[in-house]
């Protein structure tokens, strides 16, 4: 077959986009033109799926109903730090409708035991029943002997010497829930302080930052404080599962199915082929809705042991303490620069929680915003006795635009420029300049005031702000098929 070489792009645009030489076959058609006028792209349409979900005849993965089908509930701690004595699970087994009890245990020393209870909506048991309710009483009736333990749930008093331990020893290695592309590694570090990640895919350190901060004619430093958020999604995390032999069908309001299934194939050891995951349509999930989460598990092992379908999906309170958050964050951000703007050096010290997870830094918006020659970054993962943090709408960079927006707002202030003036002056991007001249025409910017400058307690004032995620560029998807034979893929 006849080919031809073309040039293709790959990577992050402006930071390490490369292009590639691919070989390609002579009758493939040529890319579009710029500005082409297609049939179908850039037009309006009407979404395919946009009719369903306004009459309600979508059906999301709580609707779903099936034959024999069990309503399975969590029991989860109500301490934030304890050992656990004992489970009692014998009231709740005589109840009538209770189908079956799991009761979560760990392997120590070649026994079974209970795990340590880390933070409050730490799960401990399941019960799978005829009915919602059933399950909901049946979890009321079982007797938990808690030793308690003290506990630290600000990051402040976790970062103390004597600070009650959430984990003495090293945690696993992480890769979601603050930074896109960055792996937070908690073997590093001590006490309940993990890190500091310092690079990402976008690279680490540059320059020389007491060069920089010499050169300066100006340096603002301020400390920057953000809360953790919780989700709420309108269709809470869950599962409906039936485990028929040797395989799983999984109904699951998830971002991600090709990771549902790979995640439920590895942990019951099963070929991938064997676990089919469905998701016609999902109540929301904005970052959190990319794993199993420890619903798909316990689902899935209730239906093996009852040979029944289970429906598992969490509650409103469960979402908010056990499903995920955007870790909190204390940023100090210290910016030198030129009376002019320019920008001479940026260094950047974070400390987050997301719970008993990794995960909370602030992303690396003071890296790629905004173009300076000598930068540094030191971000830090604070354990303490809450619920994991999570994937949110661009992780960790809604924490650090804040930071980064409030210290350049303060430069501008001190050296007397116009915030848009100097995001103009010291921001590489076209679109964003675009969107700020845009932005500054509709409010009329031209109104403002020097901040602070209105009379009375309460202050009305107008401001910009902006912040970035990568775009990824890569080559044409593909697929490989391998049909076996017989007819199994």
């Amino acid at each position: 077959m006849e080919k031809k070489k073309e040039i293709f792009p790959y990577g992050i645009p402006d930071h390490n986009l490369t292009e590639i030489e691919r070989e390609i076959p002579i009758e493939e058609p040529p890319a579009w033109p710029i500005n082409a006028e297609l049939k179908e792209v850039g037009k309006r349409r009407t979404r395919y799926d946009a009719r369903a979900k306004v009459t309600g005849e979508a059906t999301f993965t709580s609707d779903i109903q099936l034959p024999g089908m069990l309503y399975a509930k969590f029991l989860r701690s109500n301490v934030p730090h304890a050992s656990i004595r004992s489970i009692d699970i014998s009231r709740a087994e005589k109840l009538p409708g209770v189908h079956a009890i799991k009761v979560i245990t760990t392997e120590m020393d070649g026994k079974e035991s209970y795990p340590d209870v880390k933070y409050v909506g730490q799960p401990i048991a399941a019960v799978a029943a005829t009915s919602l309710e059933i399950a909901k009483d049946a979890i009321a009736l079982i007797d938990v002997a808690y030793t308690e333990k003290a506990f630290v749930i600000d990051i402040n008093e976790a970062l103390e010497d004597n600070a009650p331990l959430v984990f003495d020893e090293p945690i696993e290695r992480q890769a979601d829930g603050g930074d896109v592309g960055v792996v937070h590694d908690g073997s590093k570090g001590q006490g309940n302080r993990r890190g500091p990640t310092t690079s990402s895919f976008y690279g680490g350190p540059r320059g020389d930052l007491d060069k920089g901060f010499a050169e300066a004619d100006v340096i603002v430093e301020g400390t920057y404080s953000t809360q953790v958020q919780t989700q709420m999604p309108l269709e809470t995390h869950g599962v409906v599962i039936d485990w028929k032999p040797n395989e799983m069908l999984v109904y699951a309001s998830t971002q991600n199915t090709a990771g549902v299934r790979n995640e439920l194939a590895s942990y019951f050891d099963l070929p991938r082929s064997k676990v089919r995951v469905i998701c016609d349509f999902m109540g929301g999930g904005f970052g959190s809705k990319h794993s199993a989460g420890d619903f798909g598990p316990m689902a899935a092992m209730l239906s093996k042991e009852t040979r029944r379908p289970v429906w598992l999906m969490v509650d409103r309170k469960e979402e908010h303490i056990a499903q995920g958050n955007r870790p909190s964050s204390i940023q100090q951000l210290k910016i030198g620069a030129k009376r002019d703007g320019t920008l001479t050096a940026i260094q950047q010290t974070s400390h987050g929680t997301a719970g008993v997870a990794l995960g909370a830094g602030v992303g690396r918006v003071a890296q790629i915003l905004y173009q300076c020659p000598n930068f540094s970054t030191e971000q830090y993962d604070v354990l303490t006795h809450a619920g994991p943090g999570a994937a949110w709408r661009a992780p960790g960079n809604v924490q650090g635009a804040f930071g980064v927006e409030q210290a350049i707002d303060e430069l501008a202030e001190k050296i007397n420029m116009d915030p848009l003036d100097l995001r103009d002056k010291i921001d590489n991007s076209e679109v964003r300049k675009v969107e700020r001249m845009r932005g500054a025409a509709k409010f009329d910017w031209s109104r403002r005031q020097k901040p602070g400058s209105t009379p009375g307690v309460v202050k009305k004032g107008m401001g910009v702000a902006q912040s970035c995620w990568p775009r990824f560029v890569t080559l044409n998807s593909s697929i490989e098929v391998r049909i076996l034979n017989d007819g199994s893929v």
